[in-house]
């Protein structure tokens, strides 16, 4: 049997040793929106996993585009449904979220549990709003964390987490999207088992 040139042998090494983490990478999507967004008027996702989680009692809140958080090119649309709002002490709230996001290499959807998604506001003082002008009055701080509740091409079988972060500017229910008038950081991190 005929040996590998040491030269050829040690990159061969290396790229044995990286392919998991390669690997591993492929299996998550970063998302990024920043800006203000529009009413969501998409279907809601004719799937099991949608019908299970929204029982009758979810409503859809906001969509937009969401950018490749490397390249900063646009990968798709997110459309997001709500329900179960809870308050807390402080304006603090929680409250499930849906989200089906349609990106180039297929549909990706995820969902949180109860009380899954929450926020609370910043002083003003602190963290002025953007977008004043719009009818944001203050900002709420915020994330979720749940499941991906299915997909389409790329993302077909995957089971696995999902977590976002944000700033909300926040207004009167007739300011924005029932309040929401812009997301700040929107980020989303889908990551696959």
């Amino acid at each position: 049997m005929k040996k590998l040139p040491k030269l050829l042998a040690s990159p061969l090494v290396v790229l044995a040793a990286l392919a998991p983490a390669i690997a591993c990478a492929s299996q998550s999507v970063d998302l990024l929106f920043d800006g203000v967004p529009s009413a969501n008027v998409g279907a809601p996702p004719a799937t099991a996993a949608f019908a299970q989680w929204c029982e009758g009692a979810c409503f859809p809140t906001t969509q937009f585009p969401v950018y490749d958080v490397g390249t900063g090119r646009q990968r798709g649309m997110a459309y997001v449904w709500g329900k179960s709002f809870a308050f807390g002490a402080g304006g603090s709230l929680c409250f499930s979220e849906f989200i089906a996001f349609s990106l180039s290499e297929g549909k990706l959807q995820v969902m949180s549990g109860p009380n899954g998604t929450c926020g609370a506001p910043i002083d003003p003082v602190l963290k002025p709003p953007l977008h004043a002008d719009l009818g944001a009055l203050v900002v709420i701080a915020g994330g979720g964390d749940g499941v991906i509740a299915g997909g389409t091409g790329r993302f077909k079988g995957w089971t696995g987490t999902y977590t976002d972060r944000v700033f909300v500017g926040f207004g009167a229910p007739t300011s924005g999207v029932g309040g929401i008038v812009y997301y700040d950081q929107l980020w989303f991190k889908v990551t696959a088992d």
